[in-house]
């Protein structure tokens, strides 16, 4: 098993030395004690700030195609015999799928078409995706979040990356994204109170919105941060959540937070009602908008919704390599009790890319595993996931089915990460996919993915490779949290 505790107390390492000065002392008795990094929101990992940005330093030690590419890449190192058994596991998973192979090596399903997106199959609530066939055009959509009141973007943007571990930037470089990223629609920003300066980062950006929106006639941006509890869970009370909330409120310079996600951090200590009962009066007094959680297993939040705490939805890692939330039956759940899910990591930082598919070695190796934050966390995943034959498999899975899309005319630029967005997005009560921001390198790729849908035997496709995995095992968080 890969860095469970490990990896959080190196997160709280990286976080607290962010932490304002009220955070420091135990002996001072702050009323914000304690905070850790274990909320994970990046996803985009293959590019980096320039290194000669001196604004923010990062402070974690330091850790040692041709235009239309072919169903099958074949590395020059593979020999003929590898890529034929892989190409003919593709081609038995296909035909098992009920797909035809042509002559060009391209597959199409046995009822293939240009299938419009509608609410049910992308989410079960009422919204609809664009269907414009190009990215000039096209703008991210919105959808309302469970049975509540607040609306994002199907694209939320996330600021886990300026908290440190995604190397050196600049902070007029992080506005100048959030605002390249408002202006198509993907309106809405997640950050967190662990999360380092994202938090005041991101209130700058908002109050040098709140006028320049009015007159572009802009949707506004919208908040999601994180009320995260790791240490002294036994002292935490109603006046200390109130406190942290109005210190939440003055650094996103919001008189009103949007969506709270709440984390608790040990099932053992079973206060967790209890301080989510202390946010929903700060909701019925006007301070929060919405509450929802994160990373919680489906028998905490169902506990929580059974004492009353009215989340409408919950953060979750969720994609083709973990299907934790899918296999513990927490996707079914959510649909059926007005919970909408938002997943991070639908494309583990870009593991689940082309920039990966048809490499020969498994590429991650130690050094590169250790590039960011975000890959050390995804590595984990991926390794979890099976083998490297196997995540090949998956990718050139996606690769084909990315082929179907151009060719029949959905979108003429679609990737691999196109298709692996839109099958966590057109799972059941998923809402939206959170992607980590740090350039706008990807910008015009993740707005196209709402340009089309997958039918239900690309879906399904996708399914059949997904059904071999080896992990990860159990519920939402259980491995993070050492419980497997």
């Amino acid at each position: 098993m890969m860095m469970p505790m490990a990896f959080i107390i190196l997160m709280i390492a990286r976080a607290t030395a962010f932490q304002p000065p009220i955070q420091a002392e135990r002996s001072s008795r702050p009323a914000v004690r304690t905070l850790s990094l274990s909320c994970r929101d990046g996803d985009e990992a293959d590019s980096m700030y320039g290194s000669s940005s001196t604004s923010v330093p990062s402070p974690q030690p330091q850790e040692s195609p041709s235009k239309r590419p072919q169903l099958v890449q074949q590395d020059s190192h593979s020999s003929s015999s590898s890529s034929s058994r892989r190409r003919r596991q593709v081609l038995g998973t296909a035909a098992a799928a009920g797909w035809t192979a042509l002559s060009s090596g391209l597959y199409v399903p046995t009822a293939a078409s240009a299938l419009a997106p509608s609410s049910s199959l992308l989410t079960g609530a009422a919204t609809t995706d664009t269907t414009t066939r190009t990215t000039t055009t096209t703008t991210v959509p919105q959808i309302q979040l469970g049975d509540g009141t607040l609306s994002v973007s199907r694209t939320i943007q996330g600021y886990w990356q300026l908290a440190g571990g995604h190397g050196r930037y600049k902070e007029s470089d992080a506005l100048a994204n959030m605002k390249a990223h408002c202006q198509v629609g993907m309106n809405t920003l997640d950050t967190a109170d662990i999360y380092g300066p994202s938090e005041r980062v991101v209130g700058q950006f908002v109050a040098a919105q709140s006028t320049t929106t009015n007159q572009q006639q802009q949707p506004p941006p919208v908040v999601c941060t994180k009320f995260c509890c790791f240490r002294f869970l036994f002292d935490i009370d109603r006046a200390e959540v109130k406190q942290r909330i109005l210190q939440q409120c003055e650094r996103l310079q919001l008189p009103k937070l949007p969506l709270v996600q709440f984390f608790w951090s040990d099932y053992e200590i079973k206060r967790y009602v209890d301080v989510a009962l202390y946010l929903t009066e700060l909701k019925e007094e006007g301070l929060i908008q919405e509450i929802g959680a994160t990373n919680f297993d489906l028998p905490r939040l169902q506990e929580l919704k059974k004492a009353g705490v009215p989340i409408v939805s919950h953060q979750v890692q969720l994609s083709a390599l973990d299907r934790r939330p899918v296999q513990s039956g927490m996707t079914d759940w959510c649909l059926a009790n007005n919970v909408s899910l938002i997943a991070f990591g639908t494309v583990a930082s870009g593991i689940l890319s082309n920039q990966y598919l048809g490499r020969r070695n498994e590429p991650l190796t130690d050094e590169e595993s250790r590039t960011t934050a975000s890959m050390r966390l995804y590595t984990a995943t991926a390794r979890r996931f099976g083998s490297w034959s196997l995540l090949q498999e998956l990718l050139e899975t996606m690769q084909m089915i990315a082929q179907q899309v151009q060719d029949d005319g959905r979108c003429q630029t679609a990737t691999v990460a196109n298709v692996a967005q839109r099958y966590v997005l057109q799972t059941p009560s998923v809402a939206s996919v959170l992607i980590g921001v740090r350039n706008q390198d990807h910008l015009a790729e993740n707005v196209q993915t709402h340009t089309f849908a997958l039918t239900q035997d690309e879906m399904d496709l996708i399914d059949k490779v997904v059904a071999k995995r080896s992990g990860p095992k159990g519920d939402v968080w259980q491995i993070e949290r050492g419980m497997i």
